[in-house]
């Protein structure tokens, strides 16, 4: 059986990381193995990591031959990511679907197209209808998956849309970018009181036990930030910072996904405590730059184009761009979790998806 046909059952091959012949180590499993190339320690192969669209993933599970509960596992993934559980509600036409804060999002397209904005209109700050982050049951379905993953992988919080994005998810984007200049100490209120809920949500997460954290928040475009970093460190950083000390106080990893050029800020993001960066975009961060100045001091996560290579490229240039990450991102064979910078959507052809796969056998140290 090929490795491609069968990757959940690739052995270690009896070679550390840079240890050179004759060195070996166990098998590990994928929770450990996922936690010690977050903090950048040998490992017997690199972590992989896919994630998809719904509609990609129904794509993939036709052709694995498997059902959709079951893609995480013939896909070899090793982090499981758990999110509060609620009541999602939907517009009258089914073309909205609301978020535990209110935000709304377009259900007819694969990305995160936002369509309610409840603080666009009244934004008065304390009438809003703030999430209650203690409420008995927001961590229940959280403990099923868990339970029914029987520890297997790494489990993180989804604490995605955690500050800049949650923010401006509730007020509008560009009403938001003119706020922090025409008066940012209504942004600090609002950002402020993001903070104390995710904060709190953070907590009762680690103590159900999850492994690590998991934030999202998009600092950057294709070419620079979308504010000034005087900006960012001013009214977010700060705040990134608690939610970063929740997890890392508990001697917890953390892990924050963050699309775009953010090179300004990546000292900070290290000075606040930050493990792991995702998703290492290959257009905006060089991964050889990447590693060598972050290198021993980050791990990485992601790095494989969802926008350029996986996309539009051929096999063969699918495959060499999988190499290419993990020889730049990980060249001592460790500090990576390989795998697609984003989400796959349903326009990456099936052939790269394959080829990718293959190429992460061919990674292995």
């Amino acid at each position: 059986m090929s490795a491609e046909s069968d990757p959940e059952n690739r052995k270690a091959t009896g070679q550390a990381p840079g240890g050179g012949p004759g060195t070996s180590m166990p098998e590990l499993t994928r929770k450990e193995r996922m936690r010690r190339a977050l903090w950048r320690q040998p490992v017997d192969r690199l972590p992989t990591q896919i994630n998809c669209t719904p509609v990609m993933a129904r794509n993939l599970a036709g052709h694995f031959g498997v059902a959709v509960p079951d893609l995480e596992a013939r896909l070899d993934n090793h982090l499981l990511r758990v999110e509060p559980d609620h009541s999602r509600r939907a517009s009258a036409d089914g073309r909205t679907s609301f978020d535990w804060w209110g935000a709304g999002w377009d259900t007819q397209t694969e990305g995160y197209w936002n369509t309610a904005c409840p603080l666009a209109e009244n934004d008065s700050l304390e009438a809003f209808p703030w999430p209650d982050p203690q409420a008995p049951h927001l961590l229940d379905g959280a403990r099923r998956a868990m339970a029914g993953d029987e520890r297997q992988r790494f489990v993180a919080p989804n604490l995605g849309l955690c500050l800049f994005e949650r923010a401006w998810s509730l007020r509008g984007f560009e009403a938001l970018l003119m706020d922090l200049a025409e008066r940012p100490a209504w942004v600090e209120d609002l950002l402020e009181r993001i903070t104390v809920i995710q904060a709190a949500l953070a907590r009762r997460f680690v103590a159900l036990g999850v492994d690590g954290g998991y934030f999202g928040d998009d600092y950057g475009a294709q070419r620079g930030l979308l504010f000034s970093p005087a900006t960012w460190r001013a009214l977010f950083k700060p705040r990134l910072a608690r939610m970063f000390a929740v997890f890392r106080e508990a001697g917890l990893p953390v892990i924050l996904h963050s699309d775009g050029d953010i090179w300004p800020i990546l000292p900070d993001l290290v000075e606040i405590g930050l493990t792991c960066l995702n998703p290492v975009q290959p257009e905006v961060l060089n991964h050889a730059r990447l590693h060598r100045e972050y290198g021993a001091r980050l791990s990485f996560y992601g790095g494989i184009s969802t926008q350029t290579a996986l996309p539009n490229g051929t096999p063969a240039e699918v495959r060499a761009a999988t190499l290419a990450c993990a020889r730049e991102l990980a060249p001592d064979g460790t500090g990576l979790i390989l795998g697609p910078s984003h989400r796959m959507q349903s326009d990456i052809p099936l052939t790269n998806v394959t080829a990718m796969r293959e190429a992460f056998h061919a990674a292995d140290p």
